[in-house]
């Protein structure tokens, strides 16, 4: 082995991690162990910084050309696993570095994270000639503060805020440039389902961040199981509801003279529910259960197509299945609402349900219908709540394994309607 401090240095931190997967992390006091925790994070700042500087050399002394590799990117790919996006990051960053030394040093002294000192570089580069030359020294110091004590979002928040104080104008200048860059890509997968993915500058984000926040808080507790999803779960189906308020709202846009809708393709006797029946298809060409198709053809929004065994077309849209708009008001009036009880979701945001659905003989009529928001309208669906009409108002009974007794429930909205004035 060549004696050389750098190798002799990486066998002793080698060593130094042999020791600590040993020691028993159990018997640390509380206190100790958060400052070792805090100590690692230090550590991993400190060896990413190493990782840096090993990168740029191994570019400088061309150890790709040495080792007969086209690129070092492919080089430590095929040698190390590391991705080729993130040793082009790296190289970046050390090129950003030079001349940053109250940057560079808070970097290798592990007071600042890899993407803080990223930031950093980005928005001292990203400076207006307004900004004084000889206040740079000062501004890094700043914006070093605010990366150790808050992170890298802060620190562009902090920039802008500089660029504002200094150049206004610039500002603009940056926000418009951000929107320009506005983009949303939609991959369709090849079961069916689709993958966003989206950048959006402060402009748009100020408009959707309010409306997806509202759509996507949680669901008030049903049948005393509370809404557990997690953010992006939430989010995922808030992008859903908001969808569906599009479609159904007077300025939505219409195309071959239609309203946005879902087209389903399914046979009569696969929707009843009969075995041995092939699975309907989305006008995308994606397959899905008779068991979707029952729930979707509750949505006023969706036009079955429905097929005979000889695949002719029975019906497009029929009348007997869509909620004209007279009983769709006549149902809205009555609910208010998410009819499930606890629910709090306008009725903007729900579907009407066939309590006897369509496929099974079920009338469209303001006696057969019901507002449900997407994930209740789910719930009863699979989870085996039955719905009952008594006098003129809607209530749930639930499945066994919610209450035994199978009580039916009647939301509260609807008991201070018989509350004397």
């Amino acid at each position: 082995m060549f004696d050389h401090p750098a190798v002799e240095a990486m066998a002793s931190v080698e060593a130094g991690l042999a020791n600590l997967r040993e020691a028993s992390l159990w018997s640390l006091p509380t206190a100790e162990l958060g400052r070792l925790v805090e100590h690692a994070e230090t550590l991993s700042r400190q060896l990413a910084f190493i990782q840096i500087e090993l990168t740029a050399q191994a570019e400088r002394s061309r150890l790709a050309e040495h080792e007969g590799a086209v690129s070092l990117p492919a080089l430590l790919r095929a040698r190390a696993d590391v991705p080729p996006g993130v040793t082009k990051e790296r190289l970046a960053l050390h090129a950003a570095l030079s001349g940053r030394e109250a940057t560079r040093g808070a970097f290798a002294a592990g007071k600042i994270a890899q993407r803080c000192a990223a930031a950093v570089c980005q928005a001292l580069d990203g400076l207006p000639p307004a900004v004084p030359a000889a206040m740079t020294g000062r501004v890094e110091e700043l914006l070093l503060e605010v990366a150790a004590e808050d992170g890298a979002a802060a620190v562009a928040r902090a920039a802008a805020g500089i660029v504002h104080r200094f150049a206004p104008d610039e500002l603009a200048c940056w926000e418009a440039r951000a929107g320009e860059r506005d983009k949303l890509s939609v991959r369709l997968l090849p079961d069916g389902g689709i993958t966003l993915r989206a950048r959006y500058g402060v402009e748009a984000a100020a408009r959707i961040l309010p409306v997806l926040g509202a759509y996507a808080a949680p669901c008030q507790a049903a049948g005393g199981v509370p809404d557990m999803r997690d953010t992006e779960a939430r989010q995922a189906a808030a992008l859903v509801d908001i969808c569906q308020v599009a479609a159904a709202g007077p300025g939505a846009p219409r195309r071959d003279g239609e309203p946005p809708h879902v087209s389903v393709t399914i046979s009569l006797d696969a929707l009843r529910g009969e075995l041995g029946q092939s699975p309907g298809l989305l006008g995308h060409g994606a397959p899905i259960s008779a068991t979707l198709a029952r729930r979707l053809a509750c949505d006023a929004k969706i036009i079955p197509i429905v097929l005979g065994s000889a695949g002719e077309p029975l019906d497009v849209g029929r009348a007997t299945r869509c909620w004209p708009a007279a009983i769709r008001r006549a149902i809205e009036a009555r609910d208010q609402g998410c009819a499930m009880p606890g629910c709090d979701r306008p009725a903007a945001w729900c579907d009407i349900h066939h309590r006897k659905h369509w496929a099974d003989g079920g009338t469209t009529c303001a006696d057969n219908g019901v507002l449900l928001c997407d994930r209740h309208h789910t719930l009863v669906h699979h989870d085996g709540w039955h719905i009952d009409l008594i006098d003129g108002l809607p209530w749930f009974t639930p499945p066994p394994w919610i209450d035994p007794s199978q009580t039916p429930r009647l939301h509260t909205r609807y008991k201070t309607r018989n509350l004397d004035p």
